[in-house]
């Protein structure tokens, strides 16, 4: 570790309090490394003045927002820049911050995924949004000193897009928090079921229901094979971008009593649903990473996955990878996890065995890594 503790501000007016995405992995590489290194101080900036438990373990540096219009984004450029002269290190643990970092201030940034780059017809952007994609956000992929990617697959998406040398990405994968985990009691998920009126047997998806994920094709895939098995499906997570085509194609499969929907839950039930279900289905065109699959292995839910982007990083050959674009071969897939009971088994324990290979402790270690090798001026190479 570096000979002196480090002064880190960490750029949080970008990140939200819920567990999901790239604001969980924020929390999360934020903990472990104040577990494993608490010789660093940690400043949260912030716009945000109400705390809350996560918040609190770590000193916060609340800078108002101006006046709108934009407020955030004018916030992001140009308030945070006039304190930054104060740390050794500037980390943005997402795609989030000023494109110039001030002289002698080292800068982290970790980048997710590049959906809106590679598929931007699943998004509404507007004026502000564009400007910071076509603007600002390939200065701070420029400008910081050392990029951190949760895949190879968003590695190699930012050396073909923005022509990010190698040697100044080092890739670090999510863990998956300890609550996921097979059940211990054989007699919970039935209870579970009771508690949401769910049907059993089902198949699950979890995420939030935007075209990314696909959804569409999942929909047709069970219409398919509707007549040839028992199961619901149950889709679990919040409306996103363009959530109406979703329901459209349930009605237009009339499906309406074999998909059930059940919005928003509580982050402690996520496990339950793993546990409950039969197998995930993660049928998505693009992620950086893919959480859903290493919380559904490490819970001992069996997955079927897209072969695109991170995935098959994540699932490796723990699990059944499908082309997104064929609704046949995905059904194909679904009814082998059915009607072949030793395949579901022998997945359940490979994906028990891959799961054990991601680890929030390693993923933080490696990123406290980078930070003493950026401050020292040392660029990273390969593996950490």
């Amino acid at each position: 570790m570096p000979s002196k503790p480090l002064h880190i501000g960490v750029i949080y007016g970008g990140i939200s309090d819920q567990k999901v995405g790239m604001d969980h992995y924020a929390q999360r590489i934020l903990q472990t490394m104040h577990q494993l290194a608490p010789e660093h101080r940690y400043v949260l900036i912030d716009h945000r003045r109400e705390s809350n438990p996560f918040r609190e373990q770590f000193e916060q540096l609340v800078i108002s927002l101006p006046k709108p219009p934009a407020a955030v984004s004018r916030w992001n450029l140009l308030e945070v820049p006039r304190v930054l002269s104060r740390f050794d290190l500037v980390f943005s643990p997402g795609l989030y911050g000023p494109p110039r970092l001030p002289a002698g201030v080292k800068g982290v940034m970790v980048v997710h995924d590049l959906v809106r780059y590679l598929f931007p017809h699943f998004f509404v952007f507007n004026l502000m949004q564009k400007a910071l994609d076509r603007w600002a956000y390939p200065r701070m992929l420029r400008n910081y000193h050392h990029l951190i990617t949760v895949s190879e697959s968003t590695k190699r998406d930012l050396i073909r897009l923005f022509q990010v040398p190698p040697d100044k990405i080092t890739v670090t994968y999510h863990g998956a928090d300890r609550e996921f985990r097979p059940a211990d009691d054989p007699e919970g998920p039935a209870e579970f079921l009771q508690k949401y009126n769910l049907p059993s047997p089902f198949i699950l998806f979890l995420g939030t229901l935007e075209p990314r994920k696909n959804l569409t094709t999942l929909i047709r895939a069970l219409a398919l094979i509707k007549e040839e098995m028992p199961h619901s499906l149950v889709l679990v997570g919040q409306k996103g971008w363009l959530w109406e085509e979703i329901f459209e194609a349930v009605t237009k499969q009339g499906l309406q009593d074999r998909v059930h929907w059940t919005g928003y839950i509580p982050d402690e039930d996520r496990v339950l649903f793993y546990q409950a279900a039969d197998f995930l289905v993660y049928p998505s065109w693009y992620e950086g990473f893919g959480m859903p699959l290493l919380e559904a292995m490490q819970s001992g839910c069996p997955v079927i996955a897209s072969r695109v982007s991170a995935l098959p990083e994540v699932v490796g050959d723990a699990g059944l990878l499908i082309d997104p674009g064929n609704p046949e071969a995905l059904s194909r897939a679904m009814l082998r996890l059915i009607a072949e009971p030793g395949l579901k088994a022998k997945l359940r324990e490979a994906g028990l065995t891959r799961a054990r290979r991601f680890s929030w402790e390693d993923s933080a270690r490696k990123t406290l890594e980078v930070f003493e090798a950026v401050v020292r001026g040392v660029n990273p190479k390969g593996p950490i």
